[in-house]
């Protein structure tokens, strides 16, 4: 078990209860391929607040555009600065609504008011202990953070990425889709997911990750094999 897995695993651990499966009867409220066109995620992989975020799109069964704003980041932090006016994450933009809005307790009710179909996010996903909230961006000691020095190619189409939030090896892929910058269509298939049939007609499995890259017709499911592509097509040489 390499440090990376184990420390992921273990920031799995610390969000146990949330962004694992999906909250009863929000199975249909979404179709699949309208969310990820209309709602669009500004954020980064190591923040406490992205991640709750992330785990009510997972509870709610929501796909979306995530546009990764790494510490460093100059093409998508630019971006957010014109839409909210600062730079601050995360930022969704629902498009089919016309919404537009920053701090994270706010969007996951408005997420939950709009998408949840009567539900309430599962309980604790709203608040954040220093164990809940900063312990699991420790453990990974920064990774999802700040743009690697060598990222800068440009993907033509967005990559496609079946995940759910509190997934040991989905955070991994996460981690460098943040790092290199790489915007990507999140496709959440937690436990429960109207999803889950269409990534095993993909994929033969229910297992994620799983990444697709419509611009090189890569797809895997292998989080080792998807990293090391990942850093290969997507950094600069030199």
């Amino acid at each position: 078990l390499s440090i990376n897995v184990a420390t992921s695993s273990l920031s799995s651990l610390a969000r146990l209860p949330w962004g694992s499966s999906v909250s009863t009867s929000s199975e249909n409220n979404v179709n699949p391929t309208t969310s990820a066109q209309t709602l669009q995620l500004y954020e980064f992989e190591a923040c406490p607040f992205c991640r709750r975020v992330r785990e009510a799109m997972t509870e709610l069964d929501l796909s979306a555009e995530v546009y990764p704003c790494p510490k460093g980041s100059l093409r998508h932090r630019d971006v957010v600065k014109k839409i909210g006016g600062k730079e601050q994450f995360p930022l969704l933009v629902d498009a089919s609504n016309g919404v537009t809005m920053y701090e994270s307790g706010d969007i996951v009710k408005y997420l939950f008011r709009q998408y949840g179909e009567g539900n309430s996010p599962s309980f604790g996903l709203l608040e954040s202990t220093i164990l809940t909230g900063w312990v699991p961006t420790l453990l990974r000691a920064g990774r999802g953070m700040t743009l690697w020095n060598k990222a800068g190619v440009v993907p033509e189409d967005k990559l496609e990425l079946f995940s759910f939030e509190n997934n040991t090896y989905a955070r991994i892929v996460r981690e460098a889709l943040c790092e290199l910058e790489v915007p990507y269509i999140l496709q959440n298939v937690g436990e429960g997911s109207s999803k889950m049939d269409l990534l095993q007609k993909i994929s033969g499995s229910k297992q994620v990750p799983y990444l697709i890259d419509p611009n090189t017709g890569f797809q895997s499911g292998d989080h080792k094999k998807i990293l090391s592509y990942l850093f290969q097509q997507y950094s600069t040489s030199g």
